[in-house]
């Protein structure tokens, strides 16, 4: 899952480009962060990139990628988010609840 993420942002960042990927954590969670500095999602695709099969108009997948992460995520009881501007970039972030043991 996060291979998937670590890969989408280094096909959307140029060539010059820079990812960054982070990893904080607290007593209860710990929050992952895949950055890249590339063209952006548009606002009208943004809220739909966790849907399955919906794909922008110049994605080359299959539209499957980041509802398989957000399914992954949820399923271990944490949550996934996305923001982007147009020309600066994406940044997608994840949080998982650590375990009680």
């Amino acid at each position: 899952m996060l291979s998937n993420l670590i890969a989408n942002a280094l096909r959307y960042s140029p060539p010059s480009g820079k990812v960054q990927i982070s990893l904080t954590e607290s007593a209860s969670s710990a929050v992952v962060v895949v950055q890249d500095h590339g063209p952006g999602i548009s606002p009208k695709d943004l809220g739909l990139i966790f849907d399955r099969f919906y794909k922008s108009a110049d994605s080359k997948g299959m539209g499957l990628g980041l509802p398989i992460a957000k399914y992954i995520v949820e399923a271990h009881g944490g949550t996934i988010k996305a923001e982007s501007e147009i020309e600066k970039g994406t940044t997608i972030s994840f949080t998982l609840p650590k375990s009680s043991n």
